[in-house]
């Protein structure tokens, strides 16, 4: 992905844009009266074709509404609050209910395997339903099953809300991105769109953080209720800042087919499985290792791990501030997963002391929180307001929730079957992240999914 152009950073100029166009010929104002775009030209530079997916959704932006971004970010936390919150109020809804090994275990990867299953699916029919109406049902999901779980009294009532808060999460973090690039000017859409990978460790963060102490005030129920409450409220200020409607559009096969042949999806989704592998399998195993290695409490570890987890969240902000700036792709991705292999073998050694695997896990998480950040923003430039940016989100989050089923039970699979297991597993994803680095490095410069 090439660097921005200077021309990037001009402030937009609707008025000449469709003088020009005029006097060229051939540009009809819809309804709304703002000017269809042709092909990439709203993220500027030529457009090249990577598939066929019908009349492009994009129009001629207009200035970069910050309260909608701020909107639409609060409504991805949200949705990732299920995330460590459901973590965090395991043990307590365990001895309640009972859980068995297996059955907490399914609870906790709901959300993964609904996104591993049907992210390209849910993303492209949520191209018809409207990203804007898409966010506003998945939010209510949550509302929703946030209530009715802070009401049942059997594991099976505690299942389905749990997947009605796994469908509520998967539905707003389809349908975000593809809004958050409508509602911000070309200017500012690298910033956004880097941006974006943020929500997970504040999210999460958050919630594994202040769960726990929110169970002991009001217990498990109110916290349920709390949740809900909060989730409420973001849906009424989406009500109010973000366009209801959005771009809408038929769900067709060339959307979807336009996705799965763009050269450019497909890297970007793989990279992104093999991040979220190496990532949750250093990050989310952290806690569990400072128990057993270190003799470290539960209650310290987990902490511990809520921080690590946070610190990617300025490393999302930084690699969408340097995008932004003009640094390249094939430099910002590399850098960090220089990043994480640099300190990967710290942390999973138990041989080192405690705060220097602490220190270096930091490290691992704020640096690689450089990497999610440029594939949102390279996924924004290729599909962007086309017909098949709801399938493209779809299959990135199909390959983040892969990476995040697989990619911890292998890599300690692997440091089980080797004798010098700490080497075997700091190699194993040495190798992941390489692949990351290739993948920025390879890169077609200026594709696009072009319309038919």
């Amino acid at each position: 992905m090439a660097a921005p152009r200077a021309s990037d950073d001009r402030p937009d100029r609707s008025f000449d844009v469709l003088l020009r166009r005029l006097r060229d010929g051939g540009v009809a104002i819809g309804h709304s009266g703002r000017v269809p775009t042709r092909g990439g030209a709203s993220d500027g530079g030529p457009a090249t074709s990577a598939g066929r997916t019908g009349p492009p959704l994009a129009t001629e932006p207009g200035p970069t509404s910050w309260s909608a971004v701020a909107v639409l970010m609060g409504a991805g936390v949200v949705a990732a609050a299920q995330i460590g919150g459901a973590a965090a109020a395991l043990p307590v809804l365990q001895d309640e209910f009972g859980l068995s090994s297996t059955a907490a275990a399914w609870y906790l990867s709901t959300v993964s395997a609904l996104g591993a299953a049907c992210g390209a699916l849910l993303g492209w029919l949520g191209q018809t339903l409207g990203f804007g109406r898409q966010i506003r049902i998945g939010l209510l999901a949550i509302v929703l099953a946030d209530l009715g779980g802070a009401a049942v009294d059997s594991l099976a009532g505690l299942l389905i809300a749990r997947v009605g808060e796994g469908l509520g999460l998967v539905m707003v973090i389809l349908a975000a991105p593809p809004l958050l690039a409508e509602v911000s000017a070309p200017a500012h859409r690298r910033l956004v769109s880097g941006a974006w990978g943020a929500y997970l460790p504040v999210g999460s963060g958050l919630a594994a953080l202040l769960v726990p102490p929110a169970i002991g005030w009001v217990g498990w129920r109110g916290t349920s209720v709390a949740d809900a409450v909060l989730a409420a409220v973001v849906l009424v200020l989406l009500l109010r800042w973000v366009p209801s409607a959005g771009q809408r559009g038929r769900a067709t096969a060339a959307g979807l087919l336009g996705a799965l042949r763009s050269r450019s999806v497909l890297i970007i989704t793989v990279a992104f499985g093999l991040y979220s592998a190496q990532f949750l399998a250093v990050v989310g195993l952290l806690p569990a290792s400072l128990v057993s290695d270190e003799g470290m409490s539960v209650a310290a570890a987990g902490v511990l791990g809520a921080i690590t987890f946070l610190v990617s969240a300025p490393g999302n902000f930084l690699g969408a501030y340097l995008l932004h700036r003009g640094a390249p792709l094939r430099w910002v991705v590399p850098a960090g997963c220089a990043g994480m292999v640099g300190t990967a073998w710290i942390v999973l050694d138990p041989a080192h002391p405690a705060a220097l695997r602490v220190a270096a896990a930091i490290v691992f998480s704020l640096t690689g929180g450089l990497v999610p950040a440029s594939l949102f923003a390279a996924l924004a430039a290729v599909s962007g307001g086309t017909r098949s940016a709801g399938a493209a989100i779809g299959l990135l989050t199909q390959g983040s929730a892969l990476g995040q089923l697989l990619g911890p039970p292998l890599v300690v699979a692997v440091g089980s079957a080797v004798a010098a297991g700490v080497v075997a597993r700091a190699g194993l994803l040495g190798c992941f992240a390489a692949l990351v680095a290739v993948g920025a490095a390879v890169l077609p410069r200026g594709e696009r999914i072009q319309p038919s």
